[in-house]
């Protein structure tokens, strides 16, 4: 990899952590207002029934990727008027895919809700927050195609600033409602939709002004619109096979236990979400690189980009999640003040759950960029969606609810194996190579920084100067063993002298 290039990665990668750092603190504290103001029972049902918000909002993600590989192959050639005719086909194959998924949403999704899901008497404001919930799931996927230009431009520092916008806006909602005497489940899925319309206007806006590639020109290519529909749909399969490992086993939770079983679960999940930022960050940092090397067809670059960014993506969000397993209970007493029964426990097991998916980002990446993801998709979907009826059979049995989360962690365990299986038949990834270079070093990191933390945590009065040298303890060994067993030489240098330079700066 070029130094421009990882100077480009390293800028990229700071300027996300501004926007992630600002989207975790305030979703922190809004967190906690909404479930003050909502109750745990409307708190349970919203995160049932409006989970359709967060479980698109993932698809919306998946979305702007397939777009920013169709983009970043026309950049590659110097096709302005190529790029801006795939970006008009990309609006039309979504709005196409938004028809779909509302049918789909307004036959099951109703029935879901009508016939199976506890609502505790509030089917009527269930049925409203629903409806909310597509509408934004509406405007989230209009903005992909706006919102991969900008990613695949690099335009980092504009992404966050809507982030900032996007984050700001949450927090007026939870101000408005706490402060509301209105009911206030109908008011917050109404408030969430004002908020997906500002922020698909700001993408869409800055994205005229600036990219004439985004003028709307009606234009059609009926091969075209099957590449992007197919390469979209299975994409997009793959997305809702991450969103049934989450929302489904949200959905069984709630038929088979009472909403305050998903008030405990969705406050484990707002933890896992905050934290995840961390890794998705960094990967969106790579994934332009990535997509790049790959239409140029410089695979020195693709494959050195896979292994940095399986290990760094992980070192990252290791770094932070450690700490919070070994401290769950203080962290979230002090957040949440009352915690619901078993949040402490959905919490840690769901934060190692993202521990083993983050190193599916890289391997996902790198078949988005080859494109024929037809089978891969199918596979690997198929395998993550069999969490849910495995899942089923357990609570059927009358497991206790946290046998979902282990049902998971064994499942994207394996994942990970075919997946590297999968991506050395097709693009040649060496097994091995990807052994040593980027699973063995992470192995190492996690036993050498893991032993004092876990020894103190088991032996130390609780209070808040355990916390401290807990937490403190962890982040520190774990820095350390990341920097001497975690990098090789090369990357130890370049991080001196990114350091070095970053300091210099700084200092003038």
């Amino acid at each position: 990899m070029t130094n421009v290039n990882q100077k480009q990665i390293a800028k990229n990668t700071i300027l996300l952590y501004i926007r992630m750092a600002l989207m975790m603190l305030v979703s922190l504290y809004t967190s906690r207002v909404i479930l003050y103001s909502l109750g745990e029972t409307d708190f349970g049902i919203h995160n049932v029934v409006g989970g359709v918000v967060m479980m698109f909002s993932f698809l919306s993600g998946t979305m702007s990727t397939a777009c920013q590989k169709f983009f970043a192959l026309e950049i590659s050639k110097g096709n302005q008027k190529e790029l801006n005719r795939t970006f008009n086909l990309c609006l039309l194959v979504f709005g196409a895919i938004i028809i779909l998924i509302t049918i789909l949403c307004e036959t099951l999704g109703i029935w879901l809700l009508n016939r199976k899901l506890h609502t505790e008497g509030r089917l009527d404001a269930a049925k409203i927050v629903f409806q909310c919930s597509i509408i934004s799931f509406a405007l989230s996927i209009i903005r992909s195609p706006y919102q991969g230009m900008i990613i695949i431009k690099e335009k980092m520092k504009v992404f966050t600033y809507i982030s900032v916008i996007e984050v700001m806006a949450n927090l007026g909602v939870a101000l408005l409602l706490k402060n509301s005497d209105k009911d206030r489940l109908i008011l917050y899925g109404l408030l969430l939709i004002g908020v997906s319309l500002m922020v698909s206007l700001c993408y869409l806006i800055y994205c005229h002004i600036f990219y004439n590639e985004c003028k709307i020109r009606p234009f059609w290519d009926k091969n075209k619109v099957k590449e992007i529909f197919d390469f979209a749909g299975w994409n997009m399969l793959g997305a809702l096979a991450g969103l049934g490992k989450s929302q489904g086993l949200n959905i069984l939770l709630n038929i088979f236990f009472l909403p305050a079983v998903n008030a405990a679960r969705g406050m484990a999940y707002k933890v896992y979400s905050t934290v995840q930022l961390f890794g998705d960050n960094f990967i969106t940092a790579f994934k332009p690189q990535l997509l790049k090397s790959y239409s140029e067809k410089d695979n020195s670059d693709f494959f050195k980009l896979i292994y940095q960014s399986t290990k760094f993506s992980f070192y990252l969000l290791f770094i932070i999640s450690f700490p919070l397993i070994l401290e769950t209970p203080l962290i979230l007493d002090v957040w949440l003040k009352d915690v619901p029964e078993l949040t402490v426990y959905f919490t840690r097991l769901i934060l190692v759950v993202s521990l083993i998916d983050i190193l599916s980002y890289p391997l996902g990446s790198a078949m988005q960029a080859y494109g024929k993801i037809k089978k891969y998709q199918i596979e690997v979907s198929g395998l993550l969606l069999s969490i849910v009826p495995i899942s089923y059979l357990f609570l059927k049995m009358h497991f206790p609810p946290e046998t979902v989360f282990y049902v998971s962690i064994v499942i994207s365990a394996f994942s990970i194996f075919y997946r590297v299986f999968f991506i050395n038949k097709c693009l040649g990834l060496n097994k091995k190579t990807y052994y040593n270079t980027a699973i063995k070093p992470i192995l190492k990191v996690i036993l050498a920084s893991s032993v004092i933390p876990i020894l103190l945590e088991c032996y130390m009065t609780p209070g808040i100067l355990k916390f401290f040298v807990v937490c403190g303890s962890a982040v520190l060994l774990t820095a350390i063993t990341v920097f001497v067993l975690g990098m090789t030489e090369t990357e130890r240098k370049h991080t001196i002298i990114f350091v070095t330079d970053f300091i210099k700066k700084y200092k003038k």
